[in-house]
């Protein structure tokens, strides 16, 4: 039967135009799932890229957000160094007592006060007279101050050296009260009575 339906092909008078015909019917049956198989690939080809696309922007972002946070964390623990809480004033005290001793004064007495408080609104003065009570919500921080007594001895210079040092700490501090009095006959000694006040920023309850 296979020889007798070869014999008939072959002489087929229209054996060519089957054999387009066919041909080109296997090659649909091949090519077909050959152009979804690409069609496909491309699609997601072009969703890894725009998703590649999208984590770099993302990415390039989160650097600089992150370069941000890193700059303000610098700018705040610079800021943080000038300021005084109750974990710092022990150390702040032996720094006075070692300036002292630097510039050649006699310390008679040093006593830190009670640390005092009142709410922050940004911009006002910290050394004024706290704003209207009705202000106390705008900010989450309160302005902290705490008190140190120190009374010095010594000459003049020593004692104005003192002065220029505390000046130029770069702390957070105003000089509440400063009272200075001979305490020697020949008014070579003076003695400096001198309140110093160091602010720091705290969270509010």
């Amino acid at each position: 039967m296979i020889e007798q339906a070869l014999r008939t092909f072959c002489e087929a008078r229209h054996r060519s135009l089957i054999v387009i015909a066919g041909t080109f019917t296997v090659g649909l049956v091949l090519v077909l799932p050959l152009v979804d198989v690409i069609r496909a690939g491309h699609d997601e080809k072009e969703a890894l890229i725009t998703e590649l696309d999208s984590a770099k922007t993302v990415a390039s972002g989160l650097e600089g957000f992150e370069a941000r946070v890193m700059e303000k964390l610098s700018e705040l623990k610079v800021q943080e160094a000038r300021t005084v809480d109750d974990g710092s004033m022990p150390a702040q005290r032996e720094k006075l007592v070692e300036i002292a001793k630097e510039t050649a004064c006699s310390i008679r007495r040093i006593s830190v006060g009670a640390a005092s408080s009142r709410p922050w609104k940004p911009g006002e003065n910290p050394i004024g007279p706290a704003e209207a009570k009705q202000n106390e919500s705008n900010s989450a921080f309160k302005l902290e101050w705490r008190p140190v007594s120190i009374s010095l001895s010594g000459t003049s210079s020593s004692l104005l050296s003192m002065l220029e040092r505390v000046s130029d700490s770069g702390m957070l501090v105003y000089s509440k009260s400063i009272e200075v009095y001979p305490t020697s006959p020949t008014r070579q000694t003076l003695t400096l009575d001198l309140e110093l006040w160091y602010y720091t920023l705290a969270k509010r309850d």
